[in-house]
């Protein structure tokens, strides 16, 4: 097992999340949900479908994406892939409260297959995380925000960002096709100078 899987591994556990710990409160605030729209071409995304396709399943269904899932860092390996990320850091510098260096973190791909869902669960401590639609009809699983009720239907070609703490989860999928997305997460430099 990486290093990197250890890590989110400990991230993700139940009992490291902020949200359970003893002396958490609830909070009732709000936060940014940006949606940007035709952030690639249809032929991109064929080529993005194929890389996922071709890349496969690398975590065994043992994160919190219940799906075929590609390594973490597909940004380092594939050039369309640091293209998104590339737009998604620039939409997280346009919205964010502050100008500061950011990088991206992590970078996958994810293949929704139906009966495939996402269990909820943030990605503290990163500033941003966002989801690309690849491939995807209006009936496909939406992205939820469970603690908000707010959820996202999907549309191919459209980002979506939003703070990394904030609780998110795709319900299992019922359409009988793939839905297929990028995902990623965006972090303050200054956390991990490179």
């Amino acid at each position: 097992m990486s290093a990197l899987q250890k890590l989110a591994d400990k991230l993700t556990s139940p009992k490291t999340a902020l949200r359970n710990h003893p002396d958490a409160r609830e909070f009732h605030e709000k936060y940014p949900v940006v949606i940007k729209e035709d952030c690639l071409g249809h032929m991109s995304n064929q080529h993005i479908k194929s890389i996922i396709l071709e890349t496969g399943d690398a975590q065994g269904r043992k994160t919190n994406v219940k799906a075929i899932m590609t390594h973490w860092l597909m940004h380092k390996q594939e050039t369309i892939f640091a293209e998104i990320c590339t737009q998604a850091l620039e939409l997280a510098e346009k919205n964010g409260p502050h100008k500061i260096d950011m990088q991206t973190s992590e970078c996958w791909g994810a293949v929704y297959r139906e009966g495939d869902f996402t269990q909820s669960h943030d990605h503290w401590p990163q500033l941003w995380s966002w989801v690309y639609n690849v491939e995807c009809c209006s009936e496909c699983s939406p992205l939820v925000f469970p603690t908000s009720s707010y959820k996202i239907s999907p549309k191919e070609g459209t980002m979506i960002l939003f703070p990394a703490w904030v609780l998110h989860s795709v319900p299992s999928q019922t359409c009988n096709h793939d839905r297929i997305i990028i995902a990623g997460n965006i972090m303050n430099m200054q956390l991990n100078p490179v």
